[in-house]
């Protein structure tokens, strides 16, 4: 048919060819961005909370750390409780303020990186979580924060004086307070198993002061997990039976 088309009918019909293949791509190109930012948004849709710990390293990490990141709804938090306030005791170690850091969104490599820094051997482990169970826990960490003293702020994280008790190097400290935060969300898992509570690479020194505090004697056993170590075994026992994933930091 386009045979019989005048010169000037066809230049019409190229034109409008043009026009609508320009149109179109106009159209796609400017639905790029909605596209990729539904493609992100799916990616960030994952809902999971995660330990993240680091054994103990003589020289930078003397006594292994744990935080716990709490991922979902748009949130990115890393809470990390630790000796960052004044210290007091034997050593200067034993006991402390109650410092809690609430690393901000976008903040993981750079928390991540901090803790490389320590060598050693650093893990996450995983666990698949719902709008419902990550609410409970951030509840726990809202009780600790809400009205408490902010000590200082950065572009990483806000580090409050929680309202918490007063930290202990053995009762107080960072695996308790991220395991009790997390049986808050999952308390199907039992993360105070004393068979994997053996404080792997205390030295025997400070084992025997530790015992002073959180050990049967009649049983031969501490009575909870408090050592960053202990909940890295346990952690790996649940990664091997397949109820947690487990990579490198």
């Amino acid at each position: 048919m386009s045979s019989n088309l005048s010169s000037s009918e066809k230049a019409a019909d190229r034109r409008g060819f043009l026009f609508v293949s320009l149109f179109t791509a106009i159209v796609i190109w400017l639905g790029l961005p909605g596209l990729h930012a539904a493609s992100a948004q799916t990616a960030s849709g994952e809902v999971y909370v995660e330990f993240l710990i680091g054994d103990r390293t003589e020289e930078t990490r003397k006594w292994g750390h744990v935080s716990l990141r709490v991922v979902g709804a748009g949130s990115d938090r890393i809470f990390d409780f630790g000796r960052y306030g004044k210290m007091w005791g034997r050593k200067d170690s034993a006991e402390g303020d109650p410092m809690l850091r609430v690393w901000k969104a976008g903040q993981f490599g750079t928390y991540r990186a901090h803790h490389l820094k320590d060598g050693g051997i650093t893990k996450r482990y995983r666990f698949n979580s719902t709008a419902d169970r990550n609410a409970r826990i951030l509840t726990f960490f809202a009780r600790m924060t809400d009205g408490a003293q902010i000590v200082g702020s950065n572009a990483q994280f806000t580090m409050y004086k929680a309202n918490y008790p007063t930290f202990h190097a053995v009762k107080v400290n960072c695996t308790t307070v991220t395991i009790d935060a997390f049986m808050k969300g999952f308390p199907e898992h039992n993360l105070n198993d004393t068979r994997f509570a053996e404080a792997r690479s205390l030295q025997w020194y400070m084992r025997g002061e530790a015992q002073a505090f959180i050990y049967d004697n009649s049983e031969g056993r501490w009575t909870r997990i408090w050592w960053p170590l202990d909940l890295m075994a346990e952690l790996d026992s649940l990664a091997s039976k397949g109820l947690a994933q487990v990579s490198p930091l």
